[in-house]
């Protein structure tokens, strides 16, 4: 399995336990229960670790120092790189005697991210499918 693959999975794997506890709670607080809404409070709730390969953020945060980030309105994936780069350049202030590939390896390794940085219909449709997949594996059983 390649890297970005394996990142993609436990992001997911996060997004998937923080859904559960979510939907835990509002089970406990009883009503309805709206999983649409529930998704988009997990995305914007939710503070996951950054999944990202080392390599591959280190050459955004060049490009971002050397060139910025273009666009009238920045895509997600374009918010979590500006996010990182934010976080970097504070670390760099706290500690000026680091090398930027330290700084960003402790912001990777030690920081979250404000919330989930991927679209609801990707949140919606991975989840109906983990759920999808584990109701045909109880039915499965009970043939």
């Amino acid at each position: 399995m390649d890297n970005r693959r394996k990142m993609t999975r436990l992001r997911d794997n996060e997004l998937l336990r923080d859904y559960r506890e979510k939907l835990a709670e509002a089970m406990k607080r009883g009503g309805t229960i709206n999983r649409k809404e529930i998704v988009r409070e997990v995305l914007r709730d939710g503070h996951p670790r950054y999944y990202l390969n080392f390599d591959q953020a280190y050459n955004v945060m060049s490009q971002i120092k050397n060139h910025g980030m273009s666009g009238r309105k920045l895509t997600l994936k374009q918010q979590m790189w500006m996010e990182i780069y934010e976080k970097v350049q504070r670390e760099s202030l706290k500690n000026p005697n680091l090398a930027i590939h330290a700084v960003l390896a402790r912001v990777l390794l030690t920081e979250r991210a404000s919330r989930y940085f991927i679209s609801e219909n990707y949140a919606y449709k991975y989840l109906y499918d983990v759920q999808h997949e584990q109701r045909k594996k109880i039915v499965g059983r009970r043939a």
